[in-house]
């Protein structure tokens, strides 16, 4: 009996975790213009960490096979959000709480000659002041350039520089105030530092990550407005009433890496006991004038109908 369990456990966690557009009826393979915002949780203080509050949860859902995979995600003019999916589609979303709140997909494009390569959008960072962004790319371990109206502006491949599987490349990418980028893979101990854009060129200098709880990887970071390093971190559970969706997950905080250094970060707040299991792969950062922080997290739904595209809104007190 023991071991039928476990396999029952293994297929219940490749269900929610590999492409599922097989559990899906016919539906138009067309990206939809529109979206549907629906409220699931309200305001709630954060008994557990100081400093810290949600401010609400919302599925967002759409019909159509393009809909979903959601693992990175940027604060665009205020009031205004933007995520990047699995099957290389961007999602611009006014922020839940606007009123007529509304969202649309479209097509990341891509240079002639990678569109069929360049897909798999695992990481975002965006220069605030010039409205240019980066894609990070699983599989390719590619890094491409985006003018501020979404127009390719340059690439280039990691792959003669790192040895990462290819379904756990570019899984988080910070562009600091400074105008260094931060690279964390998903698999491995290695993190890379490039001194400028990594599409003008240039050798990256590596440090060692070391994050708090075993079986987390890292799924997305953001720099905060003092300095330091938000990291989104994401662990498989084993199956069950108290863990379905089977995924934990958690934010933790540090400085930023220094080349040969180790980035450790500490946990700050672990979200299964504030908004519900989901796989949570993409953060944003939107700084308040009273010193807060917003703070927003959108989940991969993995393209399953056993999962949600979650939402959430949390506010951050740096000082508290």
């Amino acid at each position: 009996m023991r071991n039928w369990r476990r396999v029952i456990a293994a297929l219940a966690v490749a269900a929610a975790c590999a492409p599922g557009t097989w559990l899906r009826a016919p539906v138009d393979a067309r990206p939809p213009q529109h979206v549907t915002i629906t409220h699931v949780a309200g305001p709630a203080t954060v008994s557990s960490a100081a400093g810290w509050r949600r401010e609400g949860v919302w599925q967002i859902s759409a019909p159509g096979l393009r809909f979903g995979g959601f693992s990175a995600m940027l604060a665009l003019r205020p009031g205004s959000l933007r995520a990047f999916s699995d099957r290389s589609f961007r999602l611009t979303l006014d922020e839940p709480g606007l009123p007529d709140a509304d969202g649309s997909m479209n097509r990341q494009l891509s240079v002639r000659g990678l569109a069929r390569h360049l897909t798999d959008i695992e990481s975002a960072t965006r220069d605030p002041a010039s409205g240019q962004y980066w894609l990070g790319y699983e599989q390719t371990h590619a890094i491409q350039r985006f003018t501020i109206a979404s127009l390719p502006a340059g690439e280039r491949l990691l792959a003669d520089l790192v040895d990462w599987p290819e379904n756990a490349g570019i899984e988080a990418m910070v562009r600091l105030a400074d105008g260094r980028f931060v690279i964390i893979p998903e698999a491995g101990d290695t993190g890379l530092i490039f001194a400028r854009d990594p599409i003008a060129g240039g050798t990256p200098q590596r440090f060692r990550f070391r994050l708090p709880g075993k079986g987390y990887v890292a799924t997305d970071a953001a720099q905060l407005p003092d300095g330091r390093l938000l990291v989104l971190l994401r662990r498989l559970e084993w199956p069950g009433r108290e863990a379905w969706p089977p995924f934990s997950a958690m934010l933790a905080i540090a400085p930023p890496p220094r080349p040969g250094g180790i980035f450790a970060p500490r946990p700050v707040l672990r979200l299964d006991a504030v908004v519900p299991r989901e796989n949570y792969e993409g953060l944003a950062l939107r700084a308040r004038d009273d010193g807060r922080v917003d703070v927003w997290v959108i989940s991969d739904d993995n393209f399953s109908v056993f999962q949600r595209t979650l939402l959430v809104k949390l506010v951050f007190d740096p000082l508290a």
